[in-house]
């Protein structure tokens, strides 16, 4: 399979973000660290194409729900360009879907000047606490969301508990 590779340069107050391959739990921190560094900067607009990005999973996208609906921070307004239906599909039962703006462009143009987001060197539990997080939010959006990660969330829940220990020791 592929790499995914997320590509990001910031005009004025708006973010352009490129995903080519999955937008999967991989790679949802350092998207969500990359959107924060910019939303520091100013930014105010992310425009995301997804015009490559062939399927998004859920972790992924309640990172996307907690960028948009941040408390703690200036908020963001999402635009995302040419998802595909599988893609929509998905933001659309999770109930991401309202939260964003969608667009269908014959060509998305990102700026010439954008960089690669690195990738984070993430711990294990880093990535649980992400998709644990993500889909807290996920839940929280539709009564449905509840009872389809609940199992989900309780598993990384044990799994961070028994961790805790080995952290401090």
């Amino acid at each position: 399979m592929p790499a995914t590779t997320i590509s990001a340069a910031v005009e004025g107050s708006t973010a352009w973000v490129r995903i080519v391959g999955r937008a999967c739990a991989e790679r949802a921190r350092d998207f969500g660290g990359a959107v924060e560094r910019f939303r520091d900067q100013g930014v105010r607009d992310v425009v995301l194409d997804l015009g490559d990005c062939r399927l998004m999973d859920s972790t992924f996208s309640g990172v996307l729900t907690g960028l948009v609906e941040s408390q703690n921070a200036q908020p963001l307004c999402f635009t995302l360009v040419n998802p595909t239906v599988r893609v929509t599909d998905l933001l659309d039962n999770l109930g991401v879907l309202p939260l964003v703006r969608v667009l269908n462009l014959a060509k998305c143009t990102m700026p010439t000047d954008a960089d690669e987001v690195g990738l984070g060197g993430h711990s294990q539990e880093d990535h649980k606490i992400c998709c644990l997080e993500a889909h807290r939010l996920l839940m929280g959006l539709k009564p449905e969301n509840q009872a389809r990660f609940a199992e989900l969330t309780r598993m990384l829940e044990r799994d961070l508990q028994r961790a805790e220990p080995l952290a401090i020791g």
